[in-house]
């Protein structure tokens, strides 16, 4: 059993039951300076390494009496015996704190890397990780205490010219001056995020859309004082939601601070919009044009895509390929022009949730174990939740079921047959074949024929029998197989 699994009483008991046993052993040899004395020295290492420091010297302190006990009932409390008591006793004193100190040293790595896996290199903010998981505490404290949440998300304007004229050490300076301006003027309860390139965010508890909106005004002035002096103009465009006026949860919250932020950059840059659910009309009676929240979501999901192939594969064919495989099949059965559009750009954004996988999972060159595959299969979840933070939940629920098999035994819900969306079924076979055919870090790439025979051998169990037939039926054409990038 597991220590985490145990209650601390638990663990104490355990400890103190050990203590009891090594006196009894110690007693029952009939020699009070035993070799089992040195058990009491497990029992000191295990009480400082995993208990409170109190704890920890309550558990010696009874080992201490335990074996002061042993020389009492021996009828042995001569001067050998007493000094070999105290030499012990502070042995397993100075043994305890040793591995006291120890342990404070490994609680400190561990806080110092779990800290850096949440902050930004460049800036020392928040990351996105750390900012999403912040936002859903803030935002279940919100909940609780019927208290207004806002978040501010900015995004810097024209920051791709200062990059393409100056260069990027000149771009990077600026980011760390702007990670200034935002920890100058936010409140010490507000956090400010880096979400992206040049992509921020700020946390304001407390606060309901009026406070935010003055927030982000103060935020936005100060950008545009600080780098009037600079040789480039910088200015800073951002949209600001609130909870539980824009929406009840982190996706919405963040999706109506991003398209309040758009709706600020079609409205000349350099200013702060709040969201308001009208913001497209707005937006089309200013400009005349519509705001294309998906078709800009997307375009920032394909290119997560292919940095995500790039980690996986060192290619960034693998999801255009099974992007090209997926519209293939859908046409092939049938399906809308529009829904064909919308398999073949799910083929290509599948392992878009990879992005929360670790490189050592993810390009391990032998099998996974136990807990890696623990860590792999949460990569439908995460990119479920991406997509649908894009505003493309169809597409979103399709990724989450695409690990799914028709005999109930994928995952993550364990879905089988018509329960998993035909979609999902689709891009199952598309990405395998893809996989099948394509060198990786643990194995080579199988033949095109050796991965049709596998397809058919899996069909109806790990996959679909009639998206089977149709793919293998497309192969089969040879003008299709002109068409697609078939692996050899």
């Amino acid at each position: 059993m597991a220590f985490d699994r145990l209650p601390i009483w638990g663990f104490q008991a355990l400890l103190a039951c050990g203590t009891a046993l090594v006196g009894w052993a110690i007693y029952a040899s009939g020699d009070t300076t035993s070799p089992y004395v040195t058990f009491y020295f497990w029992i000191a290492i295990y009480s400082f390494y995993f208990l409170s420091r109190r704890r920890a010297a309550l558990q010696l302190a009874f080992a201490g009496l335990a074996y002061s006990a042993v020389l009492l009932s021996a009828g042995n409390a001569q001067t050998a015996p007493v000094i070999h008591w105290t030499f012990i006793t502070l042995a397993l004193v100075v043994a305890g704190a040793f591995i006291g100190i120890q342990r404070e040293h490994s609680d400190r790595l561990i806080d110092r890397l779990s800290s850096a896996a949440r902050t930004d290199s460049l800036t020392g903010l928040v990351n996105r990780r750390g900012f999403e998981e912040l936002f859903e505490t803030e935002l279940e404290r919100a909940r609780r205490g019927g208290r207004p949440l806002s978040v501010i998300v900015g995004d810097l304007d024209g920051f791709k010219a200062i990059n393409d004229r100056y260069g990027h050490a000149a771009g990077d300076r600026a980011l760390e001056k702007l990670s200034e301006i935002l920890q100058n003027v936010k409140r010490r309860v507000d956090t400010a995020a880096r979400i992206g390139g040049e992509e921020f965010a700020v946390i304001a508890p407390d606060s309901d859309h009026h406070a935010a909106y003055i927030l982000a005004e103060r935020m936005r002035r100060e950008v545009r004082e600080t780098f009037t002096a600079d040789p480039f103009t910088l200015t800073i465009s951002l949209g600001v939601a609130t909870f539980p006026r824009h929406g009840t949860t982190a996706e919405e919250l963040i999706a109506g601070g991003d398209e309040a932020l758009y709706a600020a950059k079609k409205l000349g840059r350099d200013r702060t919009v709040v969201f308001n659910p009208e913001i497209s009309e707005t937006i089309r009676a200013a400009t005349g044009q519509p705001t294309p929240r998906s078709e800009r979501h997307g375009s920032t999901v394909l290119a997560l895509a292919e940095v995500i192939d790039m980690r996986d594969a060192g290619t960034a064919a693998h999801s255009e390929t099974v992007g090209r495989y997926a519209g293939a099949i859908a046409r092939e059965l049938g399906l809308t022009d529009e829904l064909v559009e919308r398999v073949r750009f799910g083929g290509i954004v599948h392992d878009v949730g990879k992005i929360g996988i670790s490189d050592a999972v993810l390009r391990k060159p032998g099998w996974l174990s136990d807990e890696d595959w623990t860590e792999m299969r949460r990569h439908p979840e995460i990119g479920a939740r991406i997509l649908r933070g894009a505003n493309l939940g169809d597409i979103g629920d399709w990724i989450l079921a695409h690990h799914e098999r028709p005999d109930g035994q994928g995952y993550p819900a364990g879905l089988a047959g018509t329960e998993i969306p035909l979609e999902a079924r689709v891009l199952a076979v598309a990405d395998a074949y893809e996989a099948m055919t394509t060198d990786r870090v643990y194995r080579p790439a199988m033949s095109a024929e050796a991965a049709r025979e596998e397809l058919r051998q899996c069909a109806g169990t790990q996959f679909d029998g009639r998206v089977v037939e149709a793919f293998l039926e497309l192969l089969d054409r040879s003008e299709v197989t002109r068409e697609l990038p078939v692996g050899s």
